[in-house]
């Protein structure tokens, strides 16, 4: 029993703290577990010091928002050092990146009549990077915007129970009216840097992304699928395992927990498949590459 993609409130839309999780995992009965927050290792280094005391697998981790060929594809880069120091200049640079999307991200969605503040999204956000939940957050706060009709499906409608990974998806996401690109984190790019840091980019939950696409990225670099996913169907699980044995990729189980709060659907461990070998197989990985 492993899940190797959980968020923590090292992630602005993660909803419990590293402990918690671990006090979870434990309940659930895992052996093994990743925190994969939001271009964030802030929680990396207690989760291995949890580890030890909860006796508990744990695979530092760390979920980037990259685009290819327009689409916004999630990379899962396991086994980053938190000490390395071209790693924490990247991730300084990619904050910066951020923050000027998050900005561009709220100008457009006030163009489209949404009302709210910088300040308001640095309150929902609590200095991190924004995610949808800090958006509608924000846009919620605002008298302004209670009696718009675009927001009734997120307050008491029918994209109410996600609401945040809904507006997210309808707003910010490739393709949406708020949609703002980060050029400098193309999907390669973002490859190339995480196998020079001796980490190991494994491609999140892809069930979008295409198979002519993914064997594109296998070309620049990808060594991994996250084929077990809540968000696949079991014949989706099956063929992403088939390409991923034709291609010479690893297999990874993971739920993309964020807690009740952000995503009611998803239960910590909830991986309709547990492979027995994929600890073992990410493991030797690792060790190969150094």
């Amino acid at each position: 029993m492993i899940d190797l993609h959980i968020h923590t409130n090292a992630s602005s839309d993660g909803q419990y703290s590293a402990r918690e999780v671990f006090q979870m995992a434990r309940h659930k009965g895992l052996q093994a577990i990743a925190f994969a927050d939001h271009n964030s290792l802030r929680n990396v280094e207690e989760g291995i010091r949890l580890a030890e005391e909860f006796g508990m697998g744990f695979i530092p981790c760390m979920e980037l928002n990259t685009l290819f060929r327009g689409m916004d594809l999630h990379l899962l880069a396991y086994f980053l050092d938190p000490a390395d120091s071209i790693l924490q200049d990247w991730l300084e640079e990619i904050h910066r990146e951020k923050v000027q999307q998050a900005g561009k991200r709220m100008e457009k969605l006030n163009e489209l009549g949404f009302f709210f503040t910088t300040e308001d999204l640095r309150k929902f956000s609590e200095d991190r990077i924004p995610t949808g939940r800090s958006y509608l957050q924000a846009i919620l706060s605002r008298d302004e915007n209670r009696k718009d009709p675009r927001l009734r499906p997120y307050i008491d409608g029918d994209r109410s129970r996600s609401p945040y990974v809904n507006f997210y998806r309808d707003y910010l996401r490739g393709g949406k009216p708020a949609f703002v690109p980060m050029e400098d984190i193309s999907t390669p790019s973002a490859i190339r840097k995480i196998r020079q840091l001796g980490a190991i980019p494994v491609l999140a939950h892809p069930s979008d992304t295409g198979e002519d696409n993914l064997r594109a990225l296998v070309e620049h670099g990808l060594e991994g699928l996250e084929a077990y996913s809540p968000y696949h169907t079991p014949s989706e699980q099956e063929a992403f395992r088939v390409f991923a044995e034709r291609h010479g990729l690893l297999v990874t189980a993971g739920s993309d927990f964020h807690g009740e709060k952000i995503k009611p659907d998803i239960e910590l461990g909830q991986v309709s498949a547990h492979p027995q070998d994929v600890l073992e197989k990410l493991k030797k990985r690792r060790k190969d590459t150094r």
